[in-house]
């Protein structure tokens, strides 16, 4: 499928995480107790509740990551019925106000966690963003890594291809 995509901005280094709980299952999938931006926790139950769970790196200074963002949102509550959740995962970027301001205006409604725990060990290939990664129920990636951002067209047909998948 052709894709109308913004390059991907080139994600700078990511501090080490500060306090987190994420261990590796025994399923080999992936447990994690986290703070959300506004306060709320969250665990490994948004990804074994869910069919699909997207796990979407993304910055307040990256052009194409907050340019995607408010059809990730259309799509969180597009797909919330469908088994599909969004995590939102701010990388290389300080400016928490920013970032919560930027989630108050646009309506973002999915969780978004700072790089800790599990969400640091999967960050540490990142080369750009934004960059989207696919779990199963299970905590397994599902599908390949997506680097850049894509539409929203896009996204729904990637998506809706997962979920047959895992389905």
């Amino acid at each position: 499928m052709e894709a109308t995509e913004a390059p991907a901005t080139e994600a700078p280094a990511t501090e080490a995480p500060v306090a987190a709980t994420a261990e590796p299952s025994d399923e080999g999938g992936m447990s994690f107790t986290l703070t959300t931006l506004t306060g709320e926790t969250i665990d490994d139950s948004i990804i074994s509740n869910n069919k699909l769970t997207m796990v979407n790196y993304w910055a307040t200074w990256c052009g194409p990551c907050v340019g995607e963002i408010p059809d990730l949102q259309k799509i969180n509550e597009e797909y919330a019925d469908k088994g599909f959740s969004i995590i939102g995962v701010l990388i290389g970027d300080d400016d928490y106000d920013g970032a919560r301001q930027f989630m108050s205006d646009t309506g973002v409604t999915y969780p978004v966690v700072l790089p800790e725990g599990v969400f640091y060990t999967l960050a540490s290939g990142i080369q750009a963003i934004p960059t989207t990664m696919f779990f199963d129920s299970n905590g397994q990636q599902v599908g390949e890594t997506q680097i850049g951002s894509m539409s929203y067209s896009n996204w729904v047909s990637l998506i809706d291809s997962l979920l047959s998948q895992v389905s």
